[in-house]
């Protein structure tokens, strides 16, 4: 892979998940499952999550240690198709975290901002113009986890 150190990921999940690499789109990412483990530490970012509960969040229905192998082997794709996943993923022993301070843009956390700063503003019609103009659909559409519709 391509030294992409230095380059910003523009990350879009409201209408579909869509990530660039500088100018560069980041293909690979089509598997649903993958998708999913990408947009929950990303809604999560700044917090570390445990392996454990990742682990059962996805494979409810599997015995502890399939799930925490499928996890694994998620983890190792994400780290094939995601340019340096290491500077925006911190894997630790027992956590994943999206790390707040690397390079990267989400939707989501403009709109969330866009939103916030509409209420707070004496005239909050440039901050809604800018919430529509983020909002490019339904988070992850396509895709049913039940901590996702929460989310939604």
């Amino acid at each position: 892979m391509a030294d992409d150190s230095g380059r910003i990921l523009t990350i879009h999940l409201l209408g579909g998940l869509r990530i660039m690499a500088g100018d560069e789109g980041v293909a690979g990412l089509h598997h649903a499952r993958l998708q999913e483990l990408l947009a929950y530490l990303l809604l999560q970012r700044g917090r570390p999550v445990s392996r454990q509960h990742l682990a059962f969040l996805f494979w409810p229905d599997s015995p502890e240690k399939q799930a925490r192998t499928n996890l694994r082997n998620l983890w190792h794709r994400l780290r094939r198709t995601l340019p340096d996943a290491e500077r925006f993923i911190d894997a630790g022993e027992a956590t994943f975290e999206w790390r707040s301070d690397a390079a990267y843009t989400l939707d989501v956390a403009g709109f969330e901002t866009a939103l916030a700063q509409a209420r707070d503003a004496a005239d909050p019609l440039p901050y809604l113009e800018q919430a529509v103009a983020l909002y490019g659909g339904e988070l992850l559409p396509g895709s049913y986890q039940d901590w996702l519709l929460t989310e939604r």
